[in-house]
Parts: C-alpha cells; sequence; structure tokens
C-alpha cells in the first residue's frame, strides 16, 4: 500500500525525467485499491511511449491517459 507522500514523490520524479517531451502534458496522483497511483496526460500516445513509461515506479502504479 503505498502512501500519498510516495506517490506525489514518484509523480515529481517523473515530471522532471519526462516534462521536456513534446508529447508529455501533465500527471497527476490518483487514488487506487491499494493506496495511491500516477496518471500521466499526453497529448500523443503510441507503442514507443507506451514503452518508455514503466507500469511500476517504485512500487507506485502509473497509467498513461490521452489528454
Amino acid at each position: 500500500m503505498s502512501t500519498f507522500k510516495e506517490a506525489n514523490q514518484v509523480r515529481l520524479k517523473l515530471k522532471m525525467k519526462y516534462s521536456q517531451y513534446a508529447w508529455y502534458s501533465s500527471s497527476v496522483v490518483i487514488s487506487t485499491d491499494d493506496g495511491f497511483g500516477i496518471v500521466m496526460m499526453a497529448h500523443q500516445i503510441d507503442n514507443k511511449i507506451r514503452k518508455l513509461i514503466s507500469p511500476v515506479v517504485d512500487g507506485i502504479s502509473v497509467k498513461t491517459e490521452l489528454e
């Protein structure tokens, strides 16, 4: 079970890593069944982007959604 603080730290780490890409839009912390997770918003999503973003980072689930 992840806490909000842990999820937010991972969100900030991912924001710093991916904010330089044109496809990146924003990211938010969401409540999930097992604690908290992250949703990353993108202007476009293709297989290359899906492979770039890991579905789990430091035990926090990460979803990618189209904006």
